[in-house]
């Protein structure tokens, strides 16, 4: 007849158990800020942001098609990356809040860098080149070159929403 026979933790193994567990969450919330911030991502996000762009000033039916794909990019590309996330976790009103506010900063971007198309290089209104296009290529470059930046105000973020702010 077997035995049940109740294991107790001694206090020491009981607080390197506690100590694992802290080790592995942050070692969880690194990998989830990296994964975020990853330059490939970073790069096909901002491609994606440049395409939608880029093909507002474009005639009608490439103008749907080049938003659809561009944006659609930019979207797919987050529902990939968290499908393919082996850690998921539900973001905190703070984080949402950056993300937005760092979209609304690249299509003021793109609205400043069209401006200064029209102002500085006299760029049409319309066709390939347009003043959408210089606006594009401004609003992508920001995005890449902002990626160390969200990452630290992230991987701070991330921190904060797990109580160790």
């Amino acid at each position: 007849m077997p035995t049940t026979e109740v294991a107790f933790l001694n206090p020491h193994d009981a607080q390197s158990s506690l100590d694992d567990i802290r080790r592995l969450q942050d070692t969880t919330r690194n990998e989830i800020v990296r994964r975020s911030f990853a330059m490939p991502r970073v790069i096909i996000v901002a491609l994606g942001l440049f395409v939608g762009f880029a093909s507002i000033d474009l005639e009608t039916p490439w103008q749907l098609i080049g938003c659809a794909l561009g944006f659609g990019l930019y979207v797919a590309v987050g529902i990939i990356y968290e499908y393919r996330a082996s850690v998921r976790r539900q973001p905190t009103t703070q984080e949402v809040l950056y993300h937005s506010t760092v979209l609304i900063g690249v299509c003021m971007i793109f609205g400043a860098g069209r401006i200064l198309a029209f102002a500085l290089l006299d760029a049409p209104a319309h066709g390939l080149m347009s003043q959408a296009m210089a606006g594009a290529v401004l609003a992508a470059l920001a995005y890449v070159a902002a990626a160390p930046i969200n990452r630290s105000v992230m991987r701070s973020l991330v921190q904060q929403g797990s109580g160790q702010g």
